[in-house]
């Protein structure tokens, strides 16, 4: 369910199953957001579409054909394309399914065929299928899954490729993470992190940063306007073994986040 986070600017989907994987919609202004859940006890895995703009969940399902190594491999404006494994022992995915943006059903299956990227039209993707020892890249119709001609690996819009924007991490050794460390030091006393992942989201200013806590990882998210003053300072996350591999994901004016594994909160940060 979409709940209000601390304050107005920010909501927050909350699931008892653990959030996986998140991909956005490719429009540029589109606050739409596809998410891969996943409960590892019971070995069960369901896709969700969001809307932070309407704050609502537009659906939920657990298609019949996909199974626990099924996985969310990519969002266009027309479906959710979800990738099966059928060996699971083989790292490499089999075949591709359509999901419905709509209402979350399922349009079609193409087994032997995988997502490479969306076409130059919205009504169009680029699948590959091995043939042979070599590979084949062809046009597939978005809509009824049907193959068309063969074709290279295009160039997409740049606009599409800049949509989102993601921290870079900063550990002790590199350079600037000293003068990174200055700065959360002076702004909220943050002493030796372990690492930092800097955002620029003008005019704001992101952080996730590392530290221990009573020897086990927490992880904090820091958000400063240009005066340096705290718009947003939480912990994320505590009792961790390790550093996550992603923290941060920017796009039209909301910062993504998790809190701990089951919570995915928009924070409206509009100049």
């Amino acid at each position: 369910m979409l709940l209000p986070a601390e304050n107005q600017s920010s909501f927050s989907f909350e699931q008892a199953m653990a959030i996986w994987r998140i991909l956005p919609h490719p429009h540029p202004e589109v606050n739409t957001w596809a998410v891969e859940l996943r409960d590892t006890e019971q070995k069960t895995v369901s896709w969700v579409v969001l809307d932070f703009t309407s704050q609502k969940l537009l659906w939920q399902t657990t298609p019949e054909a996909t199974d626990w190594w099924s996985s969310l491999t990519a969002f266009t404006e027309s479906a959710v394309y979800l990738h099966n494994y059928r060996y699971p022992d083989i790292p490499e995915p089999t075949d591709l399914l359509s999901v419905s943006v709509v209402d979350g059903s399922l349009q079609w299956a193409l087994p032997g065929v995988v997502f490479v990227q969306e076409g130059e039209t919205a009504n169009q993707i680029v699948v590959a299928q091995k043939m042979g020892e070599g590979v084949t890249y062809r046009l597939c119709d978005a809509d009824s899954g049907r193959l068309q001609r063969a074709v290279e690996p295009i160039a997409l819009p740049p606009g599409r490729a800049e949509a989102c924007r993601t921290p870079e991490r900063y550990y002790p050794q590199d350079i600037y993470f000293d003068v990174l460390s200055s700065f959360l030091q002076k702004v909220v006393r943050v002493s030796q992190p372990l690492a930092i992942d800097y955002l620029e989201a003008t005019p704001y200013i992101a952080f996730s940063y590392y530290i221990y806590i009573e020897e086990k990882v927490a992880q904090f998210l820091l958000v400063v306007n240009q005066k340096q003053e705290v718009v947003y300072h939480q912990i994320l996350s505590e009792g961790r073994k390790g550093l996550s591999s992603s923290t941060l994901v920017w796009k039209n004016d909301h910062l993504l986040f998790l809190r701990t594994q089951n919570e995915l909160i928009s924070l409206n940060l509009t100049p």
